[in-house]
Order: structure tokens, then C-alpha cells, then sequence
């Protein structure tokens, strides 16, 4: 009896934590925007890689929020413009790949990233989102995790923050593969360009101007 209750208590936890992860993946930001882009471009398995990198990002949040919360905030709080510089470099560095792969492509010489590459953009990116990792510790600052001190308490909440994450992530991979054979080739460019420049000016934004509201979500 005793076992059953800690199964159900540790099912429990993994719940709640992925309805907490997929609400806090759920603004359709620079990592949703990579999977759509991907999925429709190069199939649907490589906008999902790239949305396992970001719940990868996503579980080491839940536990850093879980380990250290007050920590981890008030350090946060202080290297805030290191990280928003940071991050803005970051999504500039992705838009400016994603345009220049289309002048190698028109120019005929087409180089296809692997999944290591997918899974890797999902990563650095959820990464280097001061936004994500905010939210995480907020959250546990409100005491929303407390209680969550033993392994099996830590394991399941972890796991359940990747789990509803790579959900939504595999909802929007799994959509935009709906449409793939429905654009035309020039469609699929210019949703490269859009999403090239897009990225850029949310790079920008959060390096250079932080203070200006943000349009998108930079989840």
C-alpha cells in the first residue's frame, strides 16, 4: 500500500509539473518558431529534435529552480544585462545562419544540418532565454514546489516539466508537417526570411533595447 501511494504521488507531481512546463512553452516564441520552421521545411522528426533541446533547457531550469531557488534569483537578477546581451547575440546569430544558408542554397551549394544541429538550436536557445528560467524560479519562489526536496520528488518533477514541454513542442512540429506539401517552394523561402529576420529583430531588441516591449514571446 505504502508503494502504490508513493507511485501515485509521484504520478501526481508529473502532472502538474507538465501542465506547468507546456503553459510556460506555450507563448509561441524563437523555439516554436524553429520547430515550425524546421518541420515544414525538412520533415516533422526535425522540428521535434529541436524541441527536445529546449525541454532539455526546460528540465535543467525546473532544477536549478528546484536546487537553489533564492540563489539562482538574486544572481540572476544582478547578471541581467550580461544576459539579455546574451541572448539577444544568440537569436541574431540563428536569424543570420537561417538567411545565409538561403544564399548557399540559391548559389547551389546545399549543406542539410543533421539532428545534432537541430537538438543543438533548441538547447542554446531555450538557454540562453532569461525569460524561461525567470519563470521557473518564480514559480518555485511562490513555493508552488515545496515538498519537492527528495529524489523521488526531484526525478518526477524534472521529468514532468520535459515531458510538457516536448508536447507542445511535438503540437506545433506536428502541425506545420501538416502543411509541408501544401507551400509552394516560394512559400517555404520566404518563411525562411521571415523567420530570419524576425529573429534578428528580437535579437536586437533584447540586446540593445530591452526597455521597448517585446510583439512575440521570447519563450
Amino acid at each position: 500500500m505504502h508503494d502504490k501511494a508513493e507511485v501515485r504521488a509521484a504520478m501526481s507531481i508529473i502532472f502538474a509539473s507538465a501542465f506547468l512546463a507546456f503553459s510556460i512553452a506555450l507563448p509561441f516564441g524563437p523555439v516554436s518558431f524553429m520547430c515550425m520552421q524546421r518541420s515544414i521545411v525538412a520533415g516533422a522528426r526535425r522540428g521535434l529534435v529541436c524541441g527536445a533541446g529546449a525541454s532539455t533547457a526546460h528540465g535543467l531550469f525546473a532544477s536549478l529552480a528546484l536546487i537553489a531557488t533564492g540563489t539562482m534569483a538574486s544572481v540572476l537578477t544582478g547578471w541581467q544585462p550580461l544576459i539579455q546581451v546574451f541572448s539577444g547575440a544568440a537569436l541574431i546569430a540563428i536569424g543570420c545562419k537561417l538567411l545565409l544558408k538561403l544564399v548557399t542554397t540559391t548559389k547551389g551549394s546545399v549543406a542539410v544540418p543533421g539532428f545534432l544541429a537541430d537538438y543543438g538550436a533548441g538547447l542554446m536557445t531555450a538557454l540562453s532565454n532569461p525569460v524561461t528560467v525567470v519563470s521557473y524560479l518564480a514559480i518555485a519562489s511562490s513555493g508552488s514546489m515545496i515538498g519537492r526536496a527528495g529524489v523521488t520528488e526531484f526525478v518526477a518533477t524534472v521529468a514532468g516539466v520535459v515531458l510538457g514541454s516536448i508536447t507542445w513542442y511535438a503540437i506545433v512540429s506536428g502541425s506545420a508537417h501538416a502543411l509541408r506539401g501544401r507551400l509552394p517552394p516560394l512559400a517555404l523561402r520566404m518563411l525562411n526570411i521571415i523567420g530570419g529576420v524576425v529573429l534578428i529583430g528580437m535579437g536586437v531588441r533584447l540586446a540593445v533595447f530591452p526597455e521597448l516591449p517585446s510583439l512575440v514571446p521570447a519563450v
